[in-house]
């Protein structure tokens, strides 16, 4: 017999930890499950890593991972003995790890009498309605054979560790290739690995290139991208812009011309093209969500490079440790893309061929994909995913970058029925919202999500 629980959180990193914490310090009442193979709840891909090098790429001021306490983590931060953090302060993402876990605790206590609360250790296959759309219960199957029976599910499933878009083809390289840096010991040197090379240059490649060059005084890493992008840095001190967007409507091309002027206008008065950018922030999903499919498409294809490393930034001082490796020949980037990677005994033969003609040979002892997140929802390697997908539970948005939802977060399925039982947020809802993925968003998400599960329980009793 499957066990019982009101509701089931698949998935136990950032967004799946909210959502808990969000529905506990409401008095949530029944029994509520996260199933998460990881022992610690709250980390994820991001606040996993053990490395002190691996910063938040957003100041703690903006950290809060609850909407309605803006200097909750800043707070938090001080109460630990960070006395000098302020609001400008890149904290170790290790350090934000524990205040989601503690965040978590708190919420237990308070709704001990009123909520049972379970964590299993494992990996949800499947969610399946055995029932039909009608029953309203779900059954969440494990990997250990095991299954829950729930009212409600909420899927957390946030972002696979690697992505497989690269254009070189991966043969007989065993362990000296790694698709991912969050996977193995991608990020542990031996005595013989001190030359990598890293896919990619945006702040997954910068993560990495600061744990393999920081461990080793000779190692040499070595960056290769099609773009050459690094991600742009944060200002240490702003002054505060007036600055305003009216980019609602209009196709993709109007709206950068638009942007552009609007940086070209705010720097004519004093201030910084962050502010511009930071402007849109608010606003981009109803950006988004105006543009036709052709232009979001385009935006995907073509653009999102750019606007990537102008919108996610890296710390002052990540920037000016990475400069100083560049500037002792410790870490090289190329513009261009690996055409060729063969064994070479204990070591990797590389082709690059630059983006400006002729080619580069390297050889190094390991190679990492560092180019980042590229799912396709109609293709996913994840079972879970595909599952769903296959079984008309839901479906890939337009974009096929995530799931289709309306604009609760529920599950659109196959027919075009919004699920009253399947629930998401965060990563998943990539394509369909432009802004999903970082904490500040996450969090006003699962503060919604919460009250809807919440009214539901209540009319369901």
């Amino acid at each position: 017999m499957p066990s019982k629980a009101s509701l089931v959180i698949v998935g136990g990193g950032c967004s799946g930890l909210l959502v808990a914490v969000q529905l506990l310090r409401r008095k949530f009442r029944g029994t509520l499950v996260i199933v998460e193979p990881r022992r610690s709840l709250g980390r994820g891909l991001a606040y996993s890593t053990s490395f002190d090098e691996h910063l938040l790429n957003v100041p703690a001021g903006k950290m809060s991972a609850l909407p309605d306490e803006p200097s909750h983590f800043l707070d938090w931060l001080h109460m630990r003995g960070l006395a000098e953090a302020t609001q400008g302060h890149f904290a170790p993402r290790k350090l934000y790890g524990e205040y989601l876990e503690e965040l978590l605790q708190n919420a237990r206590a308070g709704c001990a009498q009123t909520a049972e609360f379970r964590h299993i250790a494992s990996e949800a296959i499947a969610v399946r309605l055995p029932g039909g759309v009608e029953r309203g219960v779900a059954k969440v199957e494990l990997h250990t054979g095991e299954s829950i029976e729930a009212e409600k599910v909420v899927l957390t499933v946030g972002n696979p560790a690697s992505s497989s878009a690269l254009d070189v083809q991966i043969t007989k390289l065993d362990q000296l290739f790694y698709p991912s840096p969050w996977l193995g010991d991608a990020l542990r040197l031996s005595g013989s690995g001190n030359r990598a090379l890293l896919i990619g240059s945006g702040l997954t490649a910068i993560d990495a290139a600061l744990t393999l060059l920081n461990q080793q005084a000779d190692a040499r890493v070595y960056l290769v991208s099609r773009r050459g992008l690094l991600p742009q840095v944060h200002a240490v001190c702003l002054p505060a812009s007036a600055s305003s967007t009216t980019l609602l409507n209009g196709s993709i091309r109007s709206i950068v011309k638009e942007l552009r002027g609007q940086i070209r206008a705010d720097q004519a008065a004093g201030f910084c093209w962050r502010t511009s950018i930071d402007a849109l922030r608010p606003v981009s999903n109803r950006i988004w969500s105006s543009l036709p499919l052709k232009d979001r498409q385009t935006f995907l294809r073509h653009l999102r490079p750019y606007w990537e490393s102008y919108r996610h930034r890296m710390a002052p001082s990540i920037a000016s440790a990475i400069q100083g490796y560049r500037d002792r020949g410790r870490l090289t980037l190329t513009i261009g893309r690996v055409r060729q990677l063969a064994r070479a005994g204990d070591a990797i033969d590389v082709l690059v061929a630059r983006s400006n003609g002729g080619g580069l040979q390297l050889t190094v002892d390991r190679v990492i994909n560092c180019t980042g997140i590229q799912e396709d929802y109609n293709h996913s390697p994840r079972p879970l995913v595909h599952q769903l997908i296959n079984d008309g539970l839901a479906c890939a948005n337009e974009l096929g970058v995530g799931f289709r939802t309306d604009a609760r977060g529920a599950l659109i399925d196959a027919d075009g029925a919004a699920s009253d039982v399947l629930f998401t947020l965060g990563p998943p809802r990539r394509g369909e919202l432009f802004e999903t993925t970082a904490v500040p968003e996450i969090r006003v998400q699962a503060e919604a999500l919460a009250g809807i599960l919440l009214q539901a329980e209540m009319l369901d009793r």
